[in-house]
């Protein structure tokens, strides 16, 4: 039933902007829980003023969209606590965990062509699973183990895909560019941030916002991580900021990239 497909599409598009608003706004406000409230829940107006509060998030407590909406933005619920210097807090682990539950991986995982979208998506659900192990989640009858995905396709060298085909690949995995993560996937960021660089020019030329925030958020991280500079990232980032498409998901790109910028070691160029 198309409308009906539609509807549904279209109630989870919002929640994903919902959803995206509340860890943008959590990330502004120093760290406070990201995860969604619960249904008649409230969010107090401006930054937390004490420890995160505690919901017991168990399973159906909160709406399927908001589950959804968690499912796919993955990593990034946890950017806010992230790029404090904290560990995830309770909320958001559980409310990712029973994301993770009510929105399986496939069990046959996705192959063949590692830029794919179902590949990137392995990856991001790995770095959940990472990022729930460091909030302490522990499987029980009212905490949910998440399936682990399918085996990871490796994302190849970028002499392999063309720097060009590859950066967008390194686009869709920009969910793991944030401290406390790392692997194969960081390497590569590391070794070609002059091919990143690159991407996000030639995103920027071809007027692909999306895709150069994505691109500019790893190299904020590869600076982050004392990488060499090859292409300054806040002009990127305000020039994505002042047209963009406005959405609540890439101002939380921006935001995240510029929160990595901020992380850059003592001495690092400016």
């Amino acid at each position: 039933m198309p409308f009906a497909d539609t509807s549904l599409r279209d109630e989870y598009a919002a929640a994903v902007e919902r959803v995206a608003g509340r860890v943008l706004d959590a990330l502004r406000g120093a760290a406070g829980p990201a995860a969604p409230d619960r249904p008649g829940g409230s969010t107090p107006d401006g930054p937390p003023t004490g420890p995160p509060a505690e919901p017991p998030l168990l399973e159906g407590s909160l709406p399927r969209a908001e589950l959804a909406a968690v499912r796919v933005l993955g990593p990034d619920v946890f950017a806010p606590r992230l790029l404090h210097g904290l560990a995830p807090d309770r909320p958001t682990v559980l409310a990712a965990a029973l994301a993770l539950k009510a929105f399986p991986a496939p069990a046959d995982g996705a192959a063949g062509d590692p830029s794919a979208s179902a590949a990137a998506a392995s990856w991001r659900d790995r770095a959940t699973l990472d990022l729930l192990a460091l909030g302490g989640h522990v499987a029980s009858a009212s905490r949910p183990a998440p399936r682990p995905g399918p085996p990871l396709a490796p994302v190849p060298e970028p002499d392999r895909l063309g720097w060009p085909r590859w950066s967008v690949a390194m686009a869709r995995l920009s969910p793991l560019a944030l401290p406390e993560l790392g692997g194969p996937v960081h390497d590569l960021a590391r070794r070609h941030s002059l091919a990143l660089a690159r991407g996000a020019t030639r995103s920027m030329m071809r007027r692909d916002l999306r895709t150069a925030a994505r691109i500019a958020r790893w190299l904020a991280w590869t600076v982050a991580s004392g990488a060499p500079e090859h292409l300054e990232v806040a002009p990127v980032l305000d020039r994505v900021r002042a047209a963009g498409d406005g959405s609540a998901r890439i101002a939380l790109e921006v935001a995240i990239a510029e929160g990595l910028l901020a992380l850059r070691p003592n001495g690092a160029a400016a």
